[in-house]
Formats: structure tokens, C-alpha cells, sequence
């Protein structure tokens, strides 16, 4: 088996590709900061249970012939919604981006990216320790 192909590192590389595709959200806001009438926006929260059902769905065993066959059909998932976001102030020209608000966005979408390739890492290093190569390339 594919190390890509394993629940975990399919959910770190979704986790990845959505920070990238709200990264390019912020900085969109934040380009139209004094753009008149111009509306922050933001990618709908990417859901981790959700993920966890549709990239792992649960297959029943039927070890005997009268057990009944469970089937499980994962929920389609789309990334690139994007919603308007509440706004709490608007600008006299009747834009909504709060640069600060943007900017601490920008600072958690980085720290969970990192988070995210920290994790992809160390479980690349746990399988090549455990499959006997230590080298770290």
C-alpha cells in the first residue's frame, strides 16, 4: 500500500489544499482592503469528522452466508465554497474587511498548515523507522 493512499496522510494533504485555497481567500481580502462596497470572504470550515467518515468508510464483515452486507456511500464534499462572512463593521464606502481580523486569520491558517505538514512529517519518519530505513531524505 501507498503511504498516499492511507486515511491520515489523504486527510493531511485535504487539510493542506484547503489552507492553500484560504490563504488565497485572505489575501484576496485583504488586496480589496479599500476596494468601496467590497465584502470579506471565507471558505466554509473544512469538516474533520465529516472527512473521517468519507475517507474511511467502515465495510462489514459477512463471515457467515445469512449476514447481511453493509454498504456505506460517502457524502460528496466540495472545497471551494466560499460565504459571505458576518460582518460586525463596514466602512463608510460599504467595505467590510477588518485588516486586523484578516491578519489573525493569515497567522492561524499558517500555524494550522504548519501543523498540518508537522504531521504528514513525523508520520513519513514513524513508517521509516518502522520499516527499518532511518535515513531522514
Amino acid at each position: 500500500m501507498e503511504l498516499s493512499q492511507m486515511t491520515l496522510f489523504k486527510m493531511a494533504r485535504q487539510k493542506m489544499s484547503w489552507l492553500g485555497q484560504r490563504q488565497a481567500v485572505l489575501a484576496q481580502n485583504i488586496a480589496n482592503a479599500n476596494t468601496p462596497d467590497y465584502r470579506s470572504k471565507e471558505l466554509e470550515a473544512l469538516d474533520f469528522g465529516r472527512e473521517l467518515k468519507r475517507l474511511a468508510p467502515v465495510r462489514m464483515a459477512a463471515t457467515a452466508g445469512r449476514h447481511l452486507a453493509g454498504t456505506v456511500t460517502p457524502p460528496e464534499y466540495r472545497v471551494d465554497k466560499v460565504k459571505l462572512r458576518d460582518v460586525y463593521e463596514v466602512n463608510p464606502d460599504g467595505n467590510s474587511v477588518v485588516m486586523e481580523e484578516q491578519l489573525m486569520k493569515l497567522s492561524d491558517n499558517q500555524l494550522q498548515y504548519q501543523l498540518a505538514t508537522n504531521i504528514y512529517q513525523k508520520h513519513v519518519k514513524m513508517f521509516r523507522l518502522a520499516l527499518g530505513n532511518q535515513s531522514q531524505g
